[in-house]
C-alpha cells in the first residue's frame, strides 16, 4: 500500500507540472548576424614593344606580339635587343607560372648553331630581377620550365610592369648577356630562317 501511494503521488506531481507549463511564455530573446560580399578579381596581362607594330603601348591590349624581322645576317652577327614590356592590366597580382620557348624553322643547322640571350630588365615593381635569365645555344633553352616562386620577382602587381629583351647571335658572345662566344654559322646554315616564340603563363 505504501508503494502504491508513492506511485500515485508521482503521477499527480507530473500532472501538476504539465498544468504549470500551459500558458507560460519565454520573453528573453536575442540574435546576431554577420554578412560579407566577396568579389572575384580580373587577371589581365598585356605585352608591348617599340619594335612590334600595332603593339607599341599597353593600351593596344596585345596579349601576343610579333617583333619586326631581323636580317639577312652573316655568319657572325649579334642582333639589337628588342625590349618587351609586360603590364598587369588586371586588378589582382599576376604570378609567373611557366615559360615555354619554341621555334619553327626551315633549316636544322641554322637552328642548332644560333645563340639566344634572354635578359630581364625588371620593371616598375619592387623586387623584380634584373640580369641574365638564359644565355647560350637556342636549342638548350627550348622547352617548358616552371618559374613560379614566392619572391617579389615572381609576381607583377596590378598596374606594375616587368620587361625583358631577346638577343640572337653567332660567332661571338652576346652583346647583352655576355658570356662565352659561340662558333660562327657554318655553310649549311645559309638561307636559314627561324621564328622563335616565348610564352609566359600566369596565375592569379
Amino acid at each position: 500500500m505504501r508503494l502504491r501511494h508513492i506511485a500515485m503521488a508521482a503521477v499527480a506531481s507530473v500532472g501538476g507540472l504539465g498544468l504549470v507549463g500551459v500558458g507560460a511564455h519565454a520573453v528573453f530573446t536575442t540574435s546576431t548576424a554577420s554578412s560579407q560580399t566577396i568579389n572575384a578579381g580580373t587577371l589581365g596581362v598585356v605585352l608591348s614593344s617599340p619594335d612590334a607594330p600595332g603593339c607599341t603601348s599597353p593600351t593596344d591590349g596585345c596579349t601576343s606580339l610579333t617583333l619586326s624581322p631581323v636580317g639577312p645576317v652573316g655568319s657572325t652577327f649579334d642582333t639589337a635587343p628588342s625590349l618587351i614590356t609586360i603590364t598587369n592590366t588586371g586588378n589582382i597580382p599576376a604570378y609567373y607560372s611557366t615559360v615555354n620557348v619554341s621555334d619553327t624553322n626551315n633549316n636544322s643547322t641554322f637552328r642548332s648553331e644560333l645563340g639566344m640571350c634572354d635578359y630581364s630588365y625588371g620593371g616598375n615593381g619592387a623586387g623584380h630581377y634584373v640580369g641574365v635569365d638564359n644565355n647560350g645555344l637556342l636549342t638548350a633553352q627550348e622547352g617548358t620550365f616552371n618559374i613560379s616562386g614566392s619572391g617579389a620577382e615572381y609576381v607583377i602587381q596590378p598596374g606594375a610592369t616587368d620587361s625583358y629583351a631577346i638577343d640572337f647571335y653567332a660567332g661571338q658572345a652576346s652583346s647583352v648577356c655576355g658570356g662565352s662566344a659561340i662558333p660562327s654559322l657554318t655553310q649549311a646554315a645559309q638561307g636559314g630562317s627561324l621564328s622563335m616564340t616565348i610564352t609566359y603563363a600566369y596565375t592569379g
